[in-house]
Order: structure tokens, then sequence, then C-alpha cells
């Protein structure tokens, strides 16, 4: 059985480290934008970043098979899959604003088992693994205890992997409901401050591994309700994604089944 709490605080002080070589190189005028695709954005600093997570992590588990946004990679055997994103929220990240983070998730037998997600400013770093609890700096984590979606805010992730019309559905079933919106234009961020309960739920009918990984594992030793976002093929394809105060849960469920 992988040691998950030794696997837990390496992931969070290499996650801590990423995030501080983001910020420097962004404040030395290394987060130029470039696009991948539209709203799709790509810096130097991405890159660079990524680069340095997976020298890490090849120190630390050499035989581990790494998956990033910025360089791919592929699921080899049936070890361990470090899968993460260099920096989510690059479209903050490049304009200044500092609702950006890295995230680092593994993977064990196809179900997300550790994260760690760190923000420089302001210095978070949330963490959790199986059977290992969840903390943000440390301290125990758990979601909001709402039961009425009248009382609810809720962040509805958006996309260009979708019709814009499905956003519009799932946003005005929410607001249907008497919950209040958010989109805070990072995915992982979202779903892991739900986990956190300053946000009753994060739903998205497409997010990919890299940006869910690590939060559906920091979540759920929270103990959210989570939609079964890791089944399937979602480490290559990614899934629809819901985690929500578990009070909640029916009412997030069947909103996104509409």
């Amino acid at each position: 059985m992988t040691d998950l709490k030794h696997r837990m605080a390496i992931a969070a002080g290499i996650a801590q480290e990423a995030a501080a070589l983001a910020f420097r190189m962004r404040a030395n005028g290394m987060a130029e934008t470039t696009f991948k695709g539209a709203q799709d954005f790509l810096t130097e600093a991405d890159g660079a970043t990524e680069t340095f997570i997976r020298g890490e992590l090849a120190k630390h588990f050499p035989d581990d098979a790494i998956i990033g946004e910025e360089q791919g990679g592929a699921v080899v055997g049936d070890g361990p899959v470090w899968i993460l994103d260099p920096i989510d929220g690059t479209s903050n990240f490049s304009r200044g604003s500092d609702r950006w983070c890295v995230s680092i998730g593994m993977v064990q037998g196809n179900r997300a088992v550790l994260g760690a997600i760190a923000r420089y400013a302001p210095a978070e770093v949330f963490v959790g693994a199986e059977g290992c609890g969840a903390t943000l700096n440390g301290v125990p984590i758990r979601p909001a205890s709402t039961t009425d979606m009248r009382r609810a805010i809720i962040e509805v992730g958006w996309s260009m992997r979708k019709p814009l019309e499905v956003f519009h559905r799932l946003s005005q079933g929410a607001m249907a409901q008497g919950a209040g919106l958010r989109v805070g234009g990072s995915g992982t961020l979202g779903l892991v401050e739900t986990a956190v309960g300053r946000l009753d739920a994060y739903i998205e009918q497409h997010i990919n591994s890299w940006d869910a990984c690590a939060a559906v594992a920091i979540a759920r030793e929270a103990g959210c309700w989570i939609n079964g976002f890791d089944s399937g093929d979602w480490i290559a394809e990614g899934n629809p994604v819901g985690i929500g105060a578990p009070g909640l849960a029916a009412a997030l469920q069947a909103l996104m089944e509409a």
C-alpha cells in the first residue's frame, strides 16, 4: 500500500515551492499571454512551473507516471499516477489577480486519492489523502452545513469544451432553485473552496483531470458530496464534476442530470 501520508507531505511542499516560483516569474515579467485556443491562456510561467514540479516528483518517486496539462503524459502500468496543473486560473494569473493556484493530485486504481493545492497570496495549502483527512494550513476542514438551495452559493464552471447552452442550462437550473451564482476563473479553487465551506457547491458539465484530481481527493476526505467524477476514462477525457455540501446532495445531483 502506498504511503499516502508521506506522499501528501512531499506534494504539499512541492506545490508551495511551485506557487512561489510562478509568482516570482510573474513579478519578473514572465506572464505574457499566448493562447492555446479561445479563452485558453498560456504563459511562460506555466511551462516552467510544470517542469519544476515534474523534476521534484521524479526525484522522490522516480517510478511514478506523471500527467500534466502543458506537457502531457500517460498512465503507465497500474502504479501511482501524478496529475498536475502548474497554474490553474492562468487568465487571472496573467492579469495580476491572485485567484490562481498550483494543483498536484495523485491517482491509484483510477481513483483520485491524494491532493495538494497551493496559493501564493493568500498563503494557503489545501491537502488531503484517502484515510488521512483534509486540512487547510494544517487545520482540518469540512464543507458547509447548508441544506437549502435558497441559501446556497454555487460556482458554475464554464469552458469552451461544451456548447454555451450547457452552461446556461446549468446556471439557470441553479438560479431557479434560489441559489446565488459565482464564476471565479479557477475551477480548482472553486472545487477546493467548496471543501472548506466558502462555497456550497461547484458544478460543471466537463472539466479535465488536471483541474479536478487534487480537489476531488481533498473534498472527499473533507466529507463533501461528489458526483463520481473519477470514473470511466476521466484521466484522459475528463468528466462532469460536482462537489458540494452533503445537505445539498440530492438537489445537486438532480441539477446536473437535468
